[in-house]
């Protein structure tokens, strides 16, 4: 026997060590919260019991160690650990029903050799006794997540676990030698054998890093090697590959990766494990790899024809430069037209490189670009791209041919000029004509237009500069110019003569023929009007004109007639002068104007302004002119004009035709008479308008409206009637007899209720007009239609709401009937004088579940408009999921908090107190998202005894909850549903699972008090769990949560699925 190392560290890290002898027992004193290490090995230890807080732990050899204390319960717990060959495992104990103590190993929490134990961890061993490792060295019940300094067992599953691997240690015993005894004694029937060191393992090239890279694939292999005992596995992981070979009898081992275990690209670390014969594993870091197989990133962000860039003049004088992205320190080689440039990928990962202006050629042309990228590891990448070219623009403007001829007249620069030339296609073009500049329309071929309007086009004869510029997509220009002659005006045109010598035409003048003279422009061609009768001027070179109108050419009679000399000058640009000339080739003549009035009827408006009667004869004239019976004389006015006034008074009112005559003498006692008559009308008769008849009632509602309305009366036939409603006039239909229709559409009759104003004008067939006057009234909407809202006070009805039914209401028009559809139920509600109206919902026709309910209000008034609003209203009546129980935390003061499921509703815990009412518990709740669950931290424990609720509610206030049945240490659990305030909580699940021996007795009418949502009830629990339910009728089974659940009918109505572990009774209870 040899004496064992040990060392204590407690939680402020201070240590202490110490020896077990060599001989005999020996004791170590715990406090509380220390980490206690022996250099020992699993092997070493045959079994271990629990002595109130001491835990004696049995040698092979038969020595026992005393850890005093270890038990405690005061403060943290003390844990013990194991080690040698610098490896540090943690011994775990659990207890059995039968008062059996268990142990259980695993490596830490950190796994193999972890810093923060440095102090606990042995790198020798310490033979305890001449026996091999066995297979329970790596036997781990929890693994080494759920060892270390969060607790050992946390929850039924794992205690159970436990338990069967701590049975399984302790029937291999302490030995492994023989078929007999086993036991805390190790033994067995036979002898121990040598103990047996395996050789200590090597690998080659730990601490080392090595790059393997590029393009070339029979590269992407390395190999690693080492030494250990002959006839060991060695497993090695590179990354995430793992190649496994054995110890080769020369003590020597190697692996490959390459091909399929070759391991992605970064930084490799390289690891092998050793598997020893004798038991026990080793694991030792090896060289590190850093792998870069990828070629490297690179593009090309401006530039180059992909992202849509043309190289123009002004970029190829400043030189060319391409500018892109691609790993950082890459090697690039970019070419363009055989010229090279190299540039480094800076560490911001872009790049650029620059031609120089000369280097490249100008025109219009693409290249090839080709960019080679190489890294440090020697992986390439070729892009290409391609490099346009465009430095040259052209252009080309119209002038000698502009307006046909070089040069803008009067006429067409009236109507604004029009410049035109080509240029390249997608260029924009300005042009400046004099000192006005124009954008030009140019189209897919490249030709240009500008318009300049007649107000920027110079008048007179002058010469204008015309200018066009033109920009191409690449941005490069070229300019065109040329000269503008303008010309809009006729020089010097005017007579030289009069007609007849003295500007009158007698009828021997007019008999011999008549010469007129003038000057004009020279180079124009000239045309002379008299009297409707056109002759050609002949102009000679000087500009003097003669026109010449033969005899008997010119019209005879008496009159004046503008004589009118018209020039065209070489531009086309004309002119004329004016001459007035008298023609008097006949005796005096007496005329009488008409029709009288303009249609020859006198009507009643014209009558009571006075009439007028006209007519013609020589100027100076004594004209009497007669109507009805009544003369007045006048005299023809120095154009030969007269005419004579007849007063209202002098015109009598009626209808009837009244006699006309003028008559003149001239100085000869020549006379002239003419005669004529008029008819006289003075009013309009039996116009009338029936209001009182428009559409029955004289109210036009919506529907009335929606057809068009027709508005009636009479007037005297033949007349014309226009008929104003509102803002709309109608022009009437008027029959034989006078009577009119006048139909107004939908659109010219507005929408409202108002009192429209109705006017009826007639025009009867002498002009005499009347107009008559009356209302119609207009009703065609509801005025009023709203619903209020919301209609509960989060706008979403919920169960509870449902379940005690709503009430929807608001305004609508008084006096109108009122009909709600809701979701599908049509209801009538009722309207009060004021126009509120009001409908319950009764429960009955909300459905359940979760949905947008559609409300339309459905309205008609007094006259029977309607009209409809819709909304809608949010339903969910569908509970959360009922809240699971996954752990509690207790001391030996109470209840100090649970752990649940996390829920998508609100959770909160109540404690069900003895005298059965129910208070919230104040806790501090924390998600703890990596385990899916919600922890609530009691601010006071809740005393043994008490039971809990724990609820979940969702944003519309629906709640469902899980009672929650805690152990009593003093007794079995008895459970007693019958608290009537449970119903409050909405409890459709009981949970039994933290009570030892949990006693559930259950009625139809416990049950069906328990939830408003529903009358099933679920309850979980254990083998040690009883439930009696009285009278229930197992009617199948179900899966919750992968487990088997049996489902029982309780009453008409109840329902209870129930975990089939648990007991059930279902006699009398």
């Amino acid at each position: 026997m040899k004496a064992i190392d040990f060392v204590v560290r407690d939680g402020a890290g201070a240590i202490q060590r110490g020896v077990v002898p060599a001989e005999g027992n020996a004791a170590v004193s715990l406090t509380q919260g220390q980490e206690i290490s022996f250099n020992l090995r699993q092997v070493d230890l045959a079994g271990q019991q629990r002595s109130g807080d001491d835990l004696i732990i049995t040698l092979v050899d038969g020595r026992q160690v005393t850890l005093e204390n270890y038990f405690n319960d005061a403060g943290e717990a003390n844990r013990l650990f194991i080690s040698s060959d610098g490896y540090l495992n943690e011994v775990a104990f659990v207890d059995t029903a039968d008062g059996e103590l268990f142990a259980q190993y695993g490596p830490t929490e950190q796994w193999g050799k972890w810093s923060p134990s440095d102090d606990l961890i042995y790198l020798g061993r310490t033979e305890v006794a001449s026996a091999p490792l066995t297979d329970d060295e790596e036997v781990s019940m929890l693994g080494a997540a759920l060892l270390g300094g969060s607790g050992l067992l946390g929850g039924g599953a794992a205690a159970a676990a436990a338990v069967v691997g701590g049975a399984a240690l302790l029937n291999n015993g302490g030995g492994s030698g023989g078929t007999g005894g086993g036991g805390a004694g190790g033994g067995g029937g036979g002898s121990a054998p040598t103990p047996y060191v395996p050789a200590d393992p090597t690998i080659d090239g730990a601490g080392t890093s090595a790059n393997i890279g590029g393009d070339d694939t029979a590269t992407h292999v390395f190999e690693v090697t080492g030494t250990g005992e002959p006839g060991d596995a060695v497993t090695v992981t590179a990354g995430h590959q793992v190649v496994t070979t054995t110890i080769g009898d020369d003590g020597k081992w190697s692996v490959t990766f390459q091909g399929a275990t070759f391991p992605n690209d970064g930084t490799v670390d390289v690891f092998a494990e050793f598997s020893h014969a004798g038991g026990g594993a080793t694991t030792l870091p090896g060289p590190t790899f850093v792998i870069d197989t990828t070629p490297p990133d690179v593009a090309v962000t401006e530039g180059v024809d992909s992202v849509g860039h043309v190289v123009n003049g002004g970029e190829m004088s400043s030189g060319v430069t391409l500018k892109g992205t691609g790993e950082a320190g890459a090697t690039l080689e970019v070419t363009i037209s055989g010229v090279t440039r190299t540039v480094t990928v800076n560490d911001t990962g872009t790049w650029e490189a620059t031609w120089q202006a000369g280097t490249l050629a100008e025109g219009e042309y693409s290249t090839d670009v080709t960019i080679v990228a190489s890294d440090n590891f020697g992986n390439t990448t070729t892009v290409t791209d391609t490099l346009v070219v465009d430095t040259v623009a052209e252009i080309t403007m119209e002038t000698a041919t502009l307006e046909g001829d070089g040069i803008i007249n009067a006429v067409e620069a009236s109507d604004g000029v029009v410049l035109t030339g080509t240029a390249q296609p997608g260029s924009t073009v300005e042009v400046t004509f004099g000192s006005v500049t124009r954008s030009a329309t140019v189209d897919a071929t490249g030709n240009w237009s500008a318009t300049f309007a007649a107000a920027e086009i110079p008048s007179g004869e002058t010469t204008v500069t015309a200018t066009a510029v033109a920009t191409d997509t690449a941005g490069n220009t070229a300019t065109a110019t040329g000269d503008v002659q303008v010309d809009t005006l006729v020089n010097a045109l005017n007579y030289t003569s009069t007609a007849g010598g003295d500007g009158t035409i007698n009828a021997s003048e007019a008999a011999a023929g008549i010469v007129v003279t003038g000057m004009v422009e020279p180079g124009s061609t000239l045309l002379v009007t008299l009297a409707g009768v056109t002759t050609a001027a002949v102009v000679a070179a000087d500009g003097s004109w003669t026109a010449t109108f033969a005899p008997g050419q010119l019209p005879s009679g008496t009159y004046t007639s503008d004589m009118v000399a018209t020039a065209t000058d070489a531009a086309g640009n004309t002119s004329s002068v004016t001459q007035s000339v008298n023609v008097d080739t006949q005796a005096s003549v007496l005329t009488l104007n008409g029709p009288v009035e303009g249609d020859d009827v006198i009507n009643g408006v014209e009558a009571s302004d006075g009439v007028v009667l006209s007519g013609t004869s020589d100027p100076g004239a004594i004209v009497n002119v007669t109507l009805h019976g009544v003369t007045h004389q006048t005299v023809a006015g120095s154009n030969g004009t007269w005419q004579a006034f007849f007063a209202a008074g002098e015109i009598p009112a009626g209808t009837y035709d009244a006699q006309i005559s003028a008559t003149t003498t001239d100085a000869a006692g020549n006379t002239a008479t003419v005669t004529d008559t008029v008819h006289v009308d003075t009013h309009v008769d039996n116009l009338s308008v029936a209001a009182d008849q428009i559409e029955g009632d004289q109210i036009i509602s919506g529907a009335e409206r929606a057809d068009g309305t027709v508005i009636t009366g009479t007037t005297e036939p033949g007349s014309t009637v226009l008929v104003t409603m509102g803002a709309h006039t109608v022009q009437a239909v008027v029959d034989a007899n006078g009577n009119w229709q006048a139909p107004f559409a939908a659109n010219q009759i507005p929408v409202g209720e108002y009192t429209a104003d109705i006017s009826v004008t007639a025009t009867d067939r002498a002009g005499n007009v009347a107009t008559v006057t009356d209302t119609v009234e207009v009703d065609t909407l509801v005025s009023t239609l709203s619903l209020n809202g919301p209609v509960t006070a989060d706008d979403v009805i919920n169960a509870q709401e449902a379940r005690e039914g709503i009430n929807l209401g608001g305004m609508v028009e008084p006096g109108s009937t009122v009909m709600v559809d809701f979701n599908g139920t049509v209801m009538a509600a009722t309207v009060d004088a004021g126009g509120n109206w009001s409908l319950d919902i009764p429960p009955s026709a909300i459905a359940a579940g979760e949905y947008d309910a559609a409300i339309t209000v459905m309205a008609t008034d007094a006259v029977g408009n309607t009209d409809a609003i819709s909304d809608t209203v949010r339903i969910d009546t569908q509970a959360p999921g009922g809240p699971v129980i996954a752990s509690y935390t207790r001391d030996s003061h109470g209840v100090r908090g649970i752990s649940t499921d996390q829920s998508d509703g609100d959770l909160s815990v109540a404690q069900v107190n003895a005298d059965g009412t129910i208070t919230d518990v104040v806790a501090n709740q924390v998600d703890i998202d990596v385990l899916g669950e919600t922890n609530f931290q009691f601010q006071t424990d809740v005393p043994d005894g008490s039971h809990l609720v724990v609820s979940s509610q969702d944003a519309a206030g629906n709640a469902v909850g899980t009672y929650v049945v805690l152990d009593d240490e003093s007794a079995n659990s008895s459970v007693d549903l019958g608290n009537s305030n449970l119903g409050n909580y909405q409890i459709e699940a009981v949970d039994l699972q933290f009570a030892e021996e949990a006693r559930l007795t259950i009625t139809e009418a416990q049950l069906l008090n328990l939830s408003d949502n529903s009358n099933t009830l679920t309850i979980h629990g254990g083998r040690d769990d009883t439930v009696t339910i009285a009278g229930a009728q197992r009617t199948g089974s179900t899966t919750v949560d992968g487990q088997t659940y049996d489902v029982y009918s309780l009453g008409a109505e109840g329902t209870i699925i129930l975990d089939d572990d648990i007991a059930v009774n279902t006699g009398v209870v």
